[in-house]
């Protein structure tokens, strides 16, 4: 049905909004963005002199991006977060025309590549109906809740075909094994569901009238008669808890009950996670290319995977102990890491290993130097191949679990869970195609040294073949109102003359779920906790290490070291934005007076650097220093802490009455943000991406626009004036930081959520049909052989 702008736009401002369509279509740009546009409009008001224009804003806050084309503009009106409609306006007509999404994708690579002759044909992707086998989410809001809704769908089949289904969940518990041990249900006493039914009745009559709690052995003696194996529970009443829960989800089945249920069924012992590219060691390795967040972040998983299933599988009732196997790549050329050690302990762990598989060149022979993440793309079929016999190898048989991380780890997830059968989860960290403006839009200038025309693929496979995907915040999915997310920007996008991608993702489906993770608390813990903390004589070494020292990993120096300290601390690449937080510094005469600013990041000599734009943006911090003159009120470490010394950083900061500041230009979540609170130093954190999640804007934390640098260092310099005036505000900061941080940003709860997902979409991926599984498979299947290899390829010539 055609709409009219009177839809949205006030009778009243309609020639003014009209006169301004007329002014965009006279504009230079062809392609126009959502800031392009608002900051096109605040200059048009102003030249126009009027004040009646609400409905305008109202409208055009929520337009993502325009197109100029013959005497038309089209506009992407992102109507709530993950819903576009295209509109067409001419800027004299009120009404709106629409225009479909693949006609959208043809003008814009039309406008991008006016060179691609009229019989070039664009690849079309389209996934949209592989999504017709399961439940549809509505509402915006509830994505990033996928086991919700997931539960309450397959409750209602419970409920409503219970014959069926309730044959399919008898079925889902028969088969369950651990270590070779048949568990739960012994299929040659109880034969269908209407056994199972007469077989709980019969049990749980026995343990209401048995009053023999601690002699555990004669239960399972009695239940083993009745069809029950080990796996219920390891007493009386876990093991009665249990059961009730089956009996009730057969009888009267709900979301709650069915997912307890599910959650108390041991099914995961043996974890593999998938992270292939950068240095992946326990020493000598954060700082270098491509290896930072996400190595602390899956360390700090395994480890805490490792404490939860042991503690899961003992109240299942079950002496199994997991195992969790990290693999990487392993890199001969190791430059003083562990990184050519095949297996590695997890240091404070029983038995989690980091396994470490090569890469190999086409002629057989092993690479034996680190290698981009941007290009290692042609590797990964090969070591997807021989990873998959090396797992085999470590766990006697097939994991339980595999977990992907980055694009990278997701495919290599995606293969190895396609061949072993194996249920798959996939975690991000981060999508490329969000960080750079315009990756899509200008692929082939961004190709020599990316490479997103693969990665962009590779991404769209492993996310449409994940049996579910989990996000640190619900931003990296859906965005904000006014920001589009990280997921969100796959629906429709174009590479102009490669692909038009019309539906790449569907964020309706029910596979996303938000898990924030946690840091070690063991090492980031509150600086009042003086028992806990390092020696006296490591704090003061440390202190001079970052305060003072001068060695060829430091630069400059604080010609008044009492001052708080301005910490930060993260890789020096161009999002991080570190370059911009000291040209911030350096132009606050105010903010200089009241702080020193530390910055911990990479190395000082651009020379030692191994990534061009690490290089670049060391060469800018140099020539930012001597701009503003910050000798003497800068300290610049060159060398990444080790995770114990890091923790007391932080520590010493909070001492100081310093502050942290995260300043980049986007943060998909930030564990520093984290590692900060949980230590007690007040936290200043980017308003772009995960942050907003994390911190409640001026109570544990304040949010700046890193942009904008009169903004940060605004807010900044105002805290220090405030805290001189009131001396409890740092420590009312300091203490909602932590408070924040220990209720919902832990990996206890990490791991406990993340379990009991693998367990509720390991049910509905045995429930579903093969056909409806196949189908998608299939399709991604091409899209591997046929685009992502042959161009994979291309970068070994």
């Amino acid at each position: 049905m055609a709409k009219s702008l009177y839809s949205f736009i006030d009778e009243a401002d309609l020639p003014l909004f009209q006169k301004f369509i007329r002014e965009l279509l006279d504009s230079e740009k062809n392609i126009l963005l959502r800031n392009d546009i608002i900051r096109a409009f605040q200059t048009f008001l102003r030249e126009d002199d009027e004040e009646n224009s609400h409905s305008c804003w109202r409208f055009l806050r929520k337009v993502q991006e325009a197109l100029v084309w013959e005497g038309r503009l089209i506009m992407v009106y992102r109507h709530r977060r993950a819903n576009c409609r295209i509109f067409v306006l001419n800027g004299e007509d009120e009404a709106l025309g629409h225009l479909e999404i693949n006609d959208f994708l043809e003008i814009k690579e039309h406008l991008v590549r006016p060179d691609l002759g009229p019989l070039h044909r664009t690849m079309e992707i389209n996934l949209a109906s592989f999504y017709d086998y399961g439940p549809t989410l509505k509402d915006p809001q509830t994505i990033g809740k996928g086991i919700k809704h997931l539960n309450r769908y397959m409750s209602a089949r419970l409920a409503n075909q219970p014959e069926k289904w309730g044959q399919v969940l008898y079925e889902f518990l028969k088969l369950h094994q651990l270590h070779g041990v048949q568990l739960l249900l012994d299929g040659e006493v109880i034969r269908d569901t209407i056994e199972l039914e007469s077989a709980l009745e019969d049990i749980l009559d026995f343990l209401d009238r048995c009053d023999c709690d601690t002699r555990l052995e004669l239960i399972k003696k009695k239940l083993q008669r009745f069809g029950f194996l080990d796996g219920w529970g390891n007493s009386r009443n876990r093991i009665q808890e249990t059961l009730h829960l089956l009996q009730d989800t057969l009888e009267q089945p709900s979301e709650e009950t069915q997912e307890e249920l599910l959650a108390r069924i041991p099914m995961v012992s043996k974890v593999t996670m998938i992270s292939p590219h950068g240095w992946f060691g326990q020493d000598n390795v954060l700082g270098r290319p491509d290896t930072g967040g996400q190595v602390v972040y899956v360390l700090d998983q395994a480890k805490a995977m490792e404490k939860y299933l042991t503690a899961d599988l003992a109240l299942s009732g079950l002496e199994i102990s997991p195992k969790i196997l990290i693999v990487t790549r392993l890199i001969p050329e190791n430059e003083g890491t562990t990184s050519d050690q095949r297996l590695e302990r997890v240091r404070g762990t029983e038995n989690v290993w980091i396994l470490r598989v090569p890469f190999v060149d086409r002629a057989g022979c092993i690479v034996p130097h680190w290698i981009s993440r941007f290009k290692i793309w042609p590797y990964l079929d090969q070591f997807a191949e021989d990873v998959e016999g090396e797992i085999k190898l470590e766990l006697k048989g097939r994991p339980d679990l595999i977990i992907g991380n980055y694009s990278d780890g997701n495919l290599v997830a995606t293969r190895l869970s396609s061949k072993m059968g194996v249920i798959q989860c996939n975690i991000a960290h981060a999508l490329e195609k969000s960080k750079y403006l315009f990756s899509d839009l200008y692929w082939q200038d961004f190709e020599e040294d990316y490479h997103f025309s693969v990665q962009f693929m590779a991404d769209l496979i492993a996310m449409n073949l994940a049996n579910f995907i989990i996000s640190s915040t619900s931003q990296e999915i859906i965005g904000t109102e006014r920001s589009i997310g990280q997921y969100e920007s796959y629906q429709f996008f174009t590479m102009p003359g490669l692909m038009h991608v019309s539906n790449g993702i569907n964020l309706f489906h029910p596979r996303f779920n938000v898990i924030s993770p946690g840091v070690n608390t063991d090492i980031y813990f509150p600086y009042k906790e003086k028992k806990r903390r390092r020696s006296w004589q490591k704090i003061k070494s440390l202190a001079s290490v970052i305060f003072e020292q001068e060695d060829g990993d430091s630069f400059g120096s604080l010609d008044n070291p009492d001052l708080p300290p301005i910490f930060s601390i993260a890789r020096l690449d161009r999002i991080k934005n570190l370059t911009g937080l000291v040209e911030a510094y350096g132009k606050s005469e105010k903010l200089r007076a009241q702080a020193n600013l530390v910055i911990i990041a990479s190395v000082i000599d651009p020379d030692r650097s191994k990534d061009n734009e690490e290089a670049a943006e060391i060469s800018k911090m140099y020539e930012l220093i001597d701009r503003y003159d910050l000798r003497g009120s800068l300290r610049w470490i060159g060398k990444m802490l080790d995770s114990e010394d890091a923790g007391e950083v932080y520590r010493i900061m909070a001492d100081r009455r310093g502050v942290f500041v995260q300043p980049a230009l986007f943060e998909a979540f930030g564990l520093t943000i984290l590692e900060a609170m949980h230590s007690g130093l007040p936290v200043f954190a980017t308003q772009f991406g995960g942050p907003l999640e994390i911190i409640e804007n001026r109570e544990s934390g304040i949010l700046i626009n890193p942009t904008i640098h009169e903004d940060m260092t605004g807010k900044i310099s105002g805290f220090f004036e405030e805290c001189s005036d009131d001396p409890g505000l740092w420590q009312g900061y300091s203490q909602k930081g932590i408070t924040r941080a220990q209720t919902h940003f832990t990996w206890e709860l990490h791991c406990r959520n993340l379990t009991r997902l693998t367990k509720v979409y390991g049910f509905w991926r045995y429930s579903i049909s093969d056909k409806a599984k196949s189908r998608m498979a299939q399709y991604c299947h091409l899209l591997y052989h046929l685009f992502f290899q042959k161009r994979a390829n291309k970068l070994l010539e």
